[in-house]
C-alpha cells in the first residue's frame, strides 16, 4: 500500500509538472524529497534495526542531494562514496559490538568452518558430528553451506554469516531451530526453515545466525 501511494504521488507530481501547474524544473530540484519520505516510512514502520538504519541512510542521502540541488552544499559523487563506506563500516562495527553480550561459549571457540571469499564464491558440505560454529564472509561473491547432514556437539551452535555486495545460502536439518540475529543494510536476512522436532524427548537444537548483509542477502533454509 505504501509503495502504491508513493507511486501515485510521484505520478501526480509529474503530471502536474507536465501540465505547467508547477514552476518549471521543480521536479528536478526537489526529487530527493522522495528519498527522505521513504526513509521516514522505513524508520516509523520498520520492525528491525536494519530497516531503521536503511531509513536513516535514505534520509541522510536525500538531505545531502536536496541541499546539493538547492546549492547549499557542493558534495560530489567522488566525495559521497567514501562517506557512504564509512557509514556502512560504522554500522557493521556497532552491530558487532551490540552482539557480544548475547554470544554463547560456542561462538568463542575456533570455528569448524572459516571461509572468506572476495570476487568469488564456493560451496561447502559440512558432515561434522560435533558442529559448533562457522564464520562466513563474502565480498562481491557468495557462498553455499550445507549443514543438513551435520550434528551439533551440544544444544547450540553459531554461524557468523556476512556478505557485502554478495550473498549466502545456509541449509540446515529440519530438527534445528534457527534464530536470526543478523542485520541487513540495503539487504536482508531471510529464514525459510521449517522446524520439526523429530524426537520430543530430546532437547531442541538451536542455530544462531548472526552477521551483516550490505547490499546483499543471507538465506537460511532446509
Amino acid at each position: 500500500m505504501i509503495a502504491g501511494l508513493i507511486i501515485i504521488a510521484v505520478g501526480a507530481v509529474l503530471l502536474l509538472n507536465q501540465l505547467g501547474i508547477f514552476p518549471h524544473g521543480i521536479v528536478v530540484h526537489f526529487w530527493p524529497v522522495a528519498l527522505i519520505v521513504v526513509g521516514l516510512i522505513k524508520i516509523f514502520n520498520g520492525k528491525e534495526r536494519g530497516e531503521w538504519l536503511a531509513g536513516g541512510c535514505l534520509i541522510v542521502g536525500g538531505v545531502l542531494l536536496q541541499t546539493n540541488s538547492l546549492g547549499i552544499t557542493h558534495i560530489t559523487l567522488s566525495q559521497a562514496w567514501p562517506m557512504f563506506l564509512i557509514v556502512v563500516g560504522l554500522m557493521v562495527v556497532a552491530h558487532s559490538l551490540s552482539g557480544k553480550a548475547c554470544r554463547g561459549p560456542a561462538s568463542t571457540t575456533d570455528a569448524d568452518l572459516d571461509s572468506f571469499y572476495i570476487f568469488g564464491g564456493g560451496e561447502r558440505n559440512v558432515n561434522a558430528k560435533d558442529f559448533r560454529s562457522a564464520r562466513l564472509f563474502a565480498v562481491f561473491g557468495g557462498y553455499e553451506v550445507d549443514l543438513s547432514r551435520a550434528e551439533m556437539a551440544g544444544n547450540e551452535a553459531y554461524v557468523e554469516a556476512n556478505a557485502v555486495f554478495g550473498g549466502g545460502e545456509i541449509r540446515v536439518p529440519l530438527n534445528w531451530k534457527v534464530v536470526l540475529q543478523g542485520m541487513g543494510v540495503f539487504g536482508g536476512y531471510n529464514d525459510k526453515t521449517q522446524h520439526v522436532q523429530t524426537d520430543g524427548s530430546a532437547p531442541a537444537k538451536t542455530l544462531y545466525v548472526r552477521g551483516v548483509a550490505v547490499f546483499g542477502g543471507i538465506e537460511v533454509k532446509n
